[in-house]
């Protein structure tokens, strides 16, 4: 029982972070599919690290805003998801504490929570364009993603990008 108390926690306390580090999964997202789109080829690389400046001080305020937000979750909380995992009663759990043979207990699996740090749903429309890019523009090379990451990198990305385009029917 304490074991399967201990992992519960794990997985609350994890599922109470991740809301913190997901905008800067989704930042990543979607400059790669703006880059993946041609989006930084022609731009100058000052706008472009700009640009890339302003998405990392936004994903910056998001995470900050779902870190002060964090709580650790209480024995009640954490009894409770112990109890609705194994499809108990909180107080019949809490009465199985004291008996001797416990019957093992699963934890279940981590509920993401990320529509709470995602609320314009914004990572969907990353997976949306990246498929769409891929069906339109086919298969992209990598330095064209890379250079959405490194705006002062000298990487060949137009030519890269009018390759791509001569390429296609």
């Amino acid at each position: 029982m304490n074991r399967a108390l201990f992992w519960t926690q794990v997985v609350m306390v994890w599922e109470r972070i991740l809301p913190a580090l997901f905008p800067y999964v989704l930042l990543v997202a979607l400059v790669a599919v703006a880059a993946q789109w041609g989006a930084f080829v022609n731009m100058p690389s000052w706008i472009h690290a700009g640009v890339l400046s302003l998405g990392l001080l936004v994903a910056i305020f998001a995470s900050i805003r779902a870190a002060f937000r964090f709580r650790l979750p209480s024995f009640t909380e954490y009894n409770t998801r112990l109890a609705v995992d194994n499809g108990l009663k909180p107080e019949r759990l809490l009465a199985m504490r004291h008996q001797v043979d416990q019957p093992p207990l699963k934890v279940g699996k981590a509920k993401a929570g990320i529509a709470e740090s995602d609320p314009y749903a914004l990572r969907f429309v990353a997976l949306i364009a990246a498929v769409l890019g891929f069906l339109v523009l086919g298969p992209v090379s990598l330095r064209q993603v890379q250079h959405g990451f490194m705006p002062f990198a000298q990487l060949d990305a137009k030519a890269d990008m009018q390759l791509a385009q001569r390429s296609q029917p």
